[in-house]
């Protein structure tokens, strides 16, 4: 039975990994900010004894820390662990600037799944074949971008995929397979109603490609098809 950690699984593409890893007969550890608000993981929590919910919140370590001594009482290894939590502030551009809301952002979508990947490192380490997916964005590709998409977001997502590179080639994680992940234009909270692709879509894409992930594949940023996106 695979053991899953998924983080921001409360909603969207998070929300969907749950629901298609219990179909899977998975053991699922969703991590929330707030528990008392995830009301469709309650509802999915009544049905599915191999759901349990953690309290994380990724900008705050001590959460992390917290949740991962919550996590050793349900589990004693992990064999994948999805950095999917994730925050947009919308549409900004230099005029309108918040260093609180610029710094939040990073420290969410970036500095959040590395201090997740090593509260959770010993988890891993006991896990089979252990995989890091860390749900990142083409609009953290720098050579990638044509026109301006704004700084907080695409910024932070850039770092995710720095440090995915160094998580990869950190002798620490050895034995791990670590990867960035393009989940695609997904209509979510955050990606709007104009994205083309569903959660249900995106998450089978996104199993698609662990299910199929070798160590060939470690230290990339991939897409949904399982080709190589570009830097």
């Amino acid at each position: 039975m695979r053991r899953v950690l998924i983080t921001g699984a409360n909603r969207g593409i998070g929300l969907e990994l749950v629901k298609q890893f219990l179909e899977s007969d998975a053991y699922v550890l969703a991590g929330c900010r707030d528990p008392r608000m995830a009301h469709d993981l309650h509802t999915l929590e009544y049905s599915h004894p191999n759901l349990k919910l953690l309290r994380m919140d990724v900008s705050d370590e001590n959460s992390i820390d917290t949740a991962k001594k919550q996590a050793q009482g349900f589990v004693d290894g992990i064999d994948l662990l999805f950095n999917n939590a994730g925050v947009n502030f919308g549409e900004e551009n230099i005029t309108n600037l918040i260093t609180e809301e610029m710094i939040y952002c990073l420290q969410v979508n970036a500095i959040g799944p590395i201090l997740v990947a090593k509260h959770f490192l010993e988890l891993l380490k006991k896990g089979s074949k252990p995989i890091i997916i860390n749900i990142s964005s083409d609009a953290g590709s720098i050579s990638n971008i044509q026109e301006f998409r704004g700084y907080s977001y695409s910024g932070s997502k850039a770092a995710l995929n720095m440090y995915t590179r160094a998580l990869a080639f950190d002798e620490s994680t050895d034995g791990i397979i670590v990867i960035a992940l393009h989940p695609g234009w997904v209509s979510t909270d955050m990606g709007g109603s104009s994205a083309p692709l569903t959660p249900p879509e995106s998450a089978a894409g996104i199993l698609n490609v662990v299910n199929r992930l070798t160590p060939a594949e470690h230290g990339k940023f991939l897409t949904i098809d399982g080709s190589v996106h570009p830097w």
